[in-house]
């Protein structure tokens, strides 16, 4: 397969050199020694071109075979497309995880525009795992380590503190009261709430009643012993 892969880039690369000669040739200078800037330039402008654009892909398209069977020709491009993926796959992990990249990861990864489109291509992949790890046992005590520890609870009382927060919440609640729903509930509970707090006073003040008539009773008794005395 790598042989196979050289022997097209070579093919590829032989194409360009072609065409820059008879693009040499035909400007009337082909003993004209071109600079290395100017060669790639010319490199360039031709891979860039339709001409040159077609030329590379009949050369990754040639059966990588001599044999006329069905199985020995099939073209370049579908028997790199495991191997380049691989090749891929392969360089991306090693540029994550080289410690010379991590700076530079970092700094790419703070970019808002570039955030936003990673963010955009692996969300749905990143849903799905979040998905997964909600449902994990391990994941939701880390979560729930992770919001009891003190820095934690530091940062949402920080947060609660903002301004936009505030102005958050407040919009949050002038939206909620005006759903009817929530405000029968609302009046409900204020009904019961006030309710509970004037049956005490009812039942003291009705004990205060009764204490005093016991009191004007006795006094009655007392005052009529008293005449009864009088009349002895």
């Amino acid at each position: 397969m790598r042989r196979a892969v050289l022997r097209n880039s070579g093919i590829a690369l032989g194409l360009i050199l072609v065409l820059t000669a008879c693009g040499s040739e035909q400007s009337g200078s082909s003993s004209q020694q071109f600079s290395y800037k100017e060669m790639k330039t010319m490199v360039v402008d031709i891979l860039k071109s339709e001409e040159g654009k077609k030329a590379v892909e009949e050369a990754l398209s040639t059966p990588s075979g001599g044999g006329g069977g069905a199985g020995g020709n099939g073209t370049m491009s579908m028997k790199m497309l495991p191997q380049t993926n691989e090749q891929i796959r392969l360089a991306v992990k090693d540029t994550i995880t080289a410690p010379e990249y991590q700076k530079e990861i970092e700094k790419i990864m703070t970019d808002p525009q570039f955030a936003g489109d990673f963010a955009k291509a692996i969300s749905s992949q990143s849903k799905q795992l979040h998905l997964q790890l909600i449902k994990d046992p391990t994941y939701q005590k880390s979560v729930a380590q992770i919001m009891k520890s003190p820095e934690m609870m530091k940062m949402f009382l920080d947060l609660t503190k903002t301004p936009d927060y505030r102005k958050q919440t407040m919009t949050v609640m002038q939206e909620t009261m005006q759903n009817p729903l929530f405000r029968m509930e609302v009046l409900a509970l204020l009904k019961t709430v006030v309710q509970e707090e004037l049956q005490p006073k009812v039942e003291k003040k009705g004990g205060g009643q009764q204490s005093s008539g016991g009191d004007s009773s006795g006094g009655d008794s007392g005052g009529g012993g008293d005449s009864g005395g009088g009349g002895q």
